[in-house]
This record gives structure tokens, C-alpha cells and sequence, in this order.
């Protein structure tokens, strides 16, 4: 098994390594050398294997991944002068190693392309850790970009604000909504028809009230503001009163937890408020308003607590204030992102 990382043309593809900071974690390094080799254009099958048996190798390295996927998503989404080595493009069928073959050229290459559309198929419809916007996202109904809201209103009375960088697609005729990523604010009026909302893999029923959603690779939570709303899961079905927040991890592990309305809702106001929230929470909230992401180093750091309050407008100072707050170093990368650890 190839445990390291291709050689094949390394030097040309991480000549941007001066540009990362040399107290960089090497595992880090490891993995933007994968994703700038994956989306090359040069990769093959046997990369995409070594690949496979690289990442299996434990935590370490499924987390180094997601941070160097994350990484080259933010560089993508900038518009800036970057690397010459993740200028490639988004979507590159892996091409198998030549070698000698028996069959005739027809089938060889009716093969190849049967192969390559269904390796493109699949990549458009999943996305590997949201390296770009997924099939689901682009055609969904509704999309906000960095720092962005929107207000949509429903055919059945259901008034919905969508936070920054969010999709959704409307369902049940009006009377429901599919949550692809991000968040949103629901408020319903009284009615005999449930509305029905869906987000990553669960789904939730209400006659009225208000509540929040949202979703991510992370987790998936719903709060209820007011009125009353029910997780149906089979033929169980959970109801939550305001003030309860069910969190879904997308292992299937389900808990309830007690939430302050105004810490849920704040960012209505402009304003994260965060009290003994998750700093994998709170960065998740605050990315969705910066420009450049800020990338968390380890996913024990993530779990580090965080008490404060940010506003959307100011929200560069973030960084700044995390800083101070927690006593994390900070590293700053080419075009505004920033490691954090």
C-alpha cells in the first residue's frame, strides 16, 4: 500500500508550499498534496486506490482531509489569484493507467466512457466534503451566498428567512421545505395540514409556530421557538416545546437538549450569540459571513467552548476575538483563511 501522498510531479504541484505557514501540521500538507493531485487532471485509478488506502489510515487523516477540502473550497469560492496548482477544475473523471489491453479499441473506449460518466455522475451528486456546491444545492429552489439572507413566502402561509450561505427546495406542495445545507427560520400559521420539513436525513412535522433548522456535514438541529413541532423517524415520533433543540449527528444518534430562544435566533438580529457553544458551532455560524474561512486544526479544539457575542457586520474581528477568548494560535493563509489551533 502507498501510504505517502503521489511523486509524480510533486515539485511542480506544491510549489505554493512556501505560501503555507512551516508550523503547518505535515499530516495537513499530506492532504492538500491529495486534493491538488485528485483535481489535477492527471489523476488515475491506481491514485485514486492509493488515495483511498491513505485516508483509511485513521482519524488523523479522514480530519487532515476535510481541513484541506475545506482549504481549496474557500481558495475556489474567492475569485483571487491563488496557487497554480488548485486552479484546476472542479470535476475531472479519473483516467485508468495505460497498460496493454486484448479488447478491441470500440469496446475499450465504450468502457472508458461508460466509467469516466458514471465517476462524474457520482462526484456531481456527491461531492466529496462539499469541495463544490452539490447537484441537491445547485438545483434548489431557494440559495443565499457568503453574508446573504432571504425572506421567501410559501403558497401556504408559511414565511421562512434564510440565513447566509443556505439552499432549500420547497416540497408537499407548498406546504413544506427540504433543507440542503446552511439554515432557516420557519414561522407557520395555525393550520390543519402539517408542514413538513426535512434536513439531512430527518424529518419533522408542525401545525404552526416557529422554529429553526439547520444542517450541516456536521450535525443536523432543529429548535422549536413556539407552537410545537415532532421528529417522525419510522413509527416514532418525538414532539419538542419551545425552548428544545434536538440535535442529529448523521451516525443516527439523536439527543434533546435545553436552548436559550434568543441565542438560537440572534442571527436575525445580526448577531452570534454564543454561550458555552462548541467552537466547531460557533466557526460553522461564523463562516457562513466571511469572506475566507477560518479552518479549525483538530477536532478537539472544535470542542473547546465559546461565550461571546459577534456581530455579523464586524464579523472579521472574529478571529481576533476567538483568539483572546480560548488563547488559540492563529495562522494566516494567502487570500484571508486562517488555520486556528
Amino acid at each position: 500500500m502507498n501510504e505517502n501522498p503521489p511523486k509524480r510531479n510533486r515539485a511542480a504541484s506544491m510549489n505554493h508550499d512556501d505560501a503555507l505557514n512551516d508550523d503547518l501540521d505535515p499530516l495537513m500538507k499530506e492532504a492538500l498534496q491529495w486534493i491538488v493531485r485528485l483535481t489535477s487532471g492527471a489523476a488515475t485509478t491506481a491514485d485514486a486506490r492509493d488515495f483511498a488506502s491513505w485516508r483509511s489510515q485513521g482519524p488523523a487523516h479522514e480530519e487532515a482531509f476535510r481541513e484541506a477540502a475545506a482549504f481549496r473550497q474557500t481558495v475556489r469560492a474567492m475569485n483571487l489569484p491563488h496557487p497554480a496548482a488548485l486552479r484546476a477544475t472542479n470535476v475531472t473523471p479519473i483516467r485508468p493507467r495505460s497498460r496493454p489491453v486484448l479488447m478491441n479499441r470500440r469496446a475499450m473506449l465504450a468502457g472508458s466512457g461508460a466509467i469516466a460518466a458514471s465517476a462524474a455522475a457520482v462526484m456531481v451528486a456527491n461531492p466529496p466534503l462539499g469541495l463544490w456546491p452539490s447537484f441537491a444545492e445547485l438545483t434548489a429552489d431557494y440559495r443565499t451566498g457568503q453574508g446573504e439572507r432571504r425572506d421567501v413566502k410559501l403558497a401556504g402561509g408559511a414565511t421562512i428567512d434564510l440565513n447566509a450561505r443556505s439552499a432549500l427546495s420547497v416540497i408537499n406542495d407548498g406546504h413544506g421545505i427540504s433543507l440542503v445545507t446552511g439554515e432557516a427560520f420557519v414561522d407557520l400559521p395555525e393550520t390543519a395540514r402539517p408542514f413538513l420539513a426535512r434536513a439531512g436525513g430527518e424529518r419533522f412535522a408542525s401545525r404552526g409556530g416557529s422554529f429553526n433548522i439547520r444542517t450541516s456535514e456536521r450535525e443536523t438541529c432543529v429548535t422549536c421557538l413556539s407552537g410545537a413541532i415532532t421528529r417522525e423517524s419510522g413509527d416514532v415520533s418525538q414532539a419538542l416545546k419551545p425552548g428544545e433543540q434536538l440535535v442529529a449527528s448523521p451516525s443516527g444518534e439523536t439527543r434533546v437538549v435545553q436552548v436559550d430562544p434568543v441565542r438560537i435566533s440572534g442571527w436575525r438580529q445580526g448577531l452570534l450569540v454564543f454561550r458555552n457553544t462548541p467552537l466547531a458551532e460557533a466557526v460553522e455560524d461564523i463562516n457562513r459571513y466571511r469572506s475566507a474561512k477560518i479552518i479549525l486544526t483538530s477536532n478537539d479544539i472544535g470542542r473547546r467552548q465559546v461565550n461571546g457575542i459577534f456581530h455579523t457586520d464586524q464579523i472579521e474581528n472574529a478571529v481576533a476575538q476567538i483568539q483572546q477568548l480560548l488563547h488559540l494560535g492563529v495562522r494566516e493563509l494567502p487570500g484571508g483563511i486562517v488555520l486556528m489551533g
